[in-house]
């Protein structure tokens, strides 16, 4: 089981476990700097996955959604849909803003000049969902009180309210950071 602090309903930093959650398909490069510390929960566990790889661009938050959405009706997972889209575009949102203006950004040991790209991860096991996203910014999210009339600002309350858990970390030795979150049907 995924642990992190409780969530308070104050403002400050919402930090959830620094390490990764496990490695996922080992060197494919296909996801943040494995972190070798025992895992109770391993990627290696989850029998769906899928990995999509966006241009940090407004255009790669729809494309996400749309990925998403097809991902679990392959699964057969339809009942998870919503859920996980508004998460999806959530995240993908919030990363594409923190990787605006970036200039570059280090992963899998490489430094790439450039805006860094978002990474969204799917997860599943026919009753709960993992999505990650990755982007290049380092800063992790704060959940900030917010004016009800506020036009942005709500997304981790909403996180929050949708998933069952939720954090994020900076990978060991890279750039930018994770931020995950775990649907339950």
């Amino acid at each position: 089981m995924l642990t992190h602090p409780p969530v308070s309903s104050g403002v400050g930093a919402v930090r959830g476990p620094r390490q990764f959650i496990g490695d996922p398909e080992p060197g494919s490069g296909a996801g943040p700097a494995p972190n070798h510390e025992k895992q109770p929960n391993t990627m290696d566990n989850w029998p769906l996955r899928s990995y999509l790889e966006l241009g940090a661009l407004p255009s790669a938050v729809p494309c996400a959604r749309l990925h998403a959405k097809g991902v679990l009706w392959e699964w057969g997972l339809d009942d998870f849909t919503e859920t996980v889209e508004l998460v999806v575009s959530e995240l993908a949102t919030n990363a594409q803003r923190a990787s605006a203006g970036l200039t570059g950004g280090r992963y899998d040991g490489r430094w790439t000049p450039g805006v860094p790209p978002i990474r969204l991860w799917l997860y599943a096991d026919k009753e709960r969902v993992l999505v990650q996203v990755w982007d290049g910014d380092h800063r992790l999210p704060e959940r900030q009180n917010v004016d009800l009339e506020a036009e942005s600002g709500r997304g981790l309350l909403l996180i929050d309210s949708l998933c069952t858990e939720w954090g994020s970390y900076v990978p060991e030795g890279e750039s930018g950071k994770v931020v995950w979150a775990m649907c339950v049907g």
